[in-house]
């Protein structure tokens, strides 16, 4: 379901909206430019957690790392 809402943009961004190929609708462009902004940040926020987890079990998972290598080295 969609609602109608109000936003103000600059004169300049509504330019590069409508000189886009095939003249899509403003509100067509505004929402999936926000989709994709918030499936980006999402999509950060799920590398970054990653990240913490990874960061947190590095020791551990360097020591194995290694273990298997001393094994190929053989």
């Amino acid at each position: 379901m969609k609602k109608k809402t109000s936003i103000s943009v600059s004169q300049r961004l509504l330019k590069l909206i409508d000189s886009l190929p095939d003249s899509p609708a403003r509100s067509q462009v505004i929402e999936e430019a926000l989709v994709f902004y918030f499936k980006s940040r999402k999509a950060l926020a799920r590398e970054r957690k990653d990240l913490e987890i990874l960061n947190a079990k590095s020791k551990n998972l360097n020591i194995e790392a290694l273990d298997v290598l001393e094994y190929q080295s053989e």
